[in-house]
């Protein structure tokens, strides 16, 4: 409702729209349908023509005035003046595609924007490739926005505060990494330094002539077992004790052959004769205890034997290591 005065009549209102009527003792007009006007109105044949057209002509501006507004403010509608042009991410390459769907669910809802302003905003897009536009209308479409914008800031803001933590984690073991690649490399200059002394030192005995330390190791240990197995007394004595059990039994052995040979009278006396052998040889017997420990200490000199012939085996393949890179070098 609008007050309005015209030509020096009294002051009335005008009513625009649908079912507008315009009230007595008024020079206002209905406009739209269903207009109607009061019997008390002035009639048109008494109106001159200019003013009549004149009130005409302010009502038709008025009337467009008031729709442009109403389109203003219709964000539905293509001359909305409160719309904006925004960018939402999407899949790479479907851009066009969310064109097409914005345009779609625009004109579901009966409304969109000028063709003009949409292509505006696709040749001012960024990154046609994994954006595209969309619109938003009024402040609270737009602080609706700022506000999943906020909410997508503050969970960047958490993740990239954990990639933080992630990285000055990594970088901790970096240089714990570097610190021990460090350590490891001299290490390595040392154990190469020592190795290059010890082809020195194995070079220059190989030139002089002098066996290796660990070689004289090896040759005085079997020295010693040589002389271990070669002791007077020790083995020589079991084996003078078992010497008269060996030759007995060899005795009984050839008795009972020659036995068997003289017939059935000569076998009874050869059995008593084999009978108090025996005997005989039983009572010279070795010690057990004396023959356990004996047979302990073969065992004990066999294990030393093959240890012996393990480590002379490695000696060899580490000299023959010693003399190819030395031949090599």
């Amino acid at each position: 409702m609008f007050g309005t005065t015209f030509g020096g009549v009294d002051k009335g209102t005008g009513s625009f729209g649908i079912g507008a009527t315009a009230t007595a003792n008024t020079n206002g007009i209905g406009v739209g349908i269903g207009a109607t006007t009061s019997t008390n109105t002035v009639a048109r044949g008494s109106v001159p023509g200019n003013v009549y057209q004149q009130d005409v002509g302010v009502h038709s501006a008025l009337g467009r005035y008031l729709l442009e507004l109403d389109n203003a403010y219709n964000a539905l509608h293509p001359n909305c003046r409160f719309r904006a042009f925004l960018y939402n991410m999407c899949t790479p390459g479907q851009s066009t595609m969310a064109v097409e769907r914005e345009r779609l669910i625009a004109a579901a809802a009966g409304g969109g924007c000028k063709e003009e302003d949409l292509l505006r905003a696709q040749e001012r897009n960024p990154d046609p490739f994994r954006m595209y536009p969309t619109q938003i209308h009024f402040m609270q479409e737009l602080k609706i926005r700022a506000e999943k914008q906020q909410e997508m800031m503050a969970s960047m803001s958490k993740h990239a505060d954990a990639l933080v933590k992630k990285t000055e984690r990594f970088r901790e073991l970096d240089e714990a990494n570097a610190a021990k690649y460090c350590e490891l490399l001299q290490g390595q200059a040392m154990l190469q330094r020592r190795w290059y002394s010890l082809l020195l030192h194995v070079e220059t005995l190989r030139r002089l002539g002098t066996p290796l330390e660990e070689e004289s190791r090896i040759t005085n240990i079997t020295s010693l077992l040589k002389a271990q197995l070669a002791a007077p007394g020790m083995y020589k004595a079991a084996l003078a004790e078992l010497q008269p059990f060996l030759d007995g039994e060899a005795a009984s052995v050839a008795s009972v052959v020659r036995s068997r040979s003289s017939g059935e009278a000569a076998g009874d006396s050869a059995k008593a004769t084999v009978a108090e052998n025996s005997s005989a040889l039983l009572k010279g017997r070795v010690d057990p205890l004396l023959l356990k420990n004996w047979v302990r200490y073969a065992e004990r000199i066999q294990q030393g034997v093959e240890g012996l012939y393990e480590l002379l085996e490695q000696d060899t393949a580490d000299m023959r290591a010693i003399r190819r890179r030395v031949s090599s070098a």
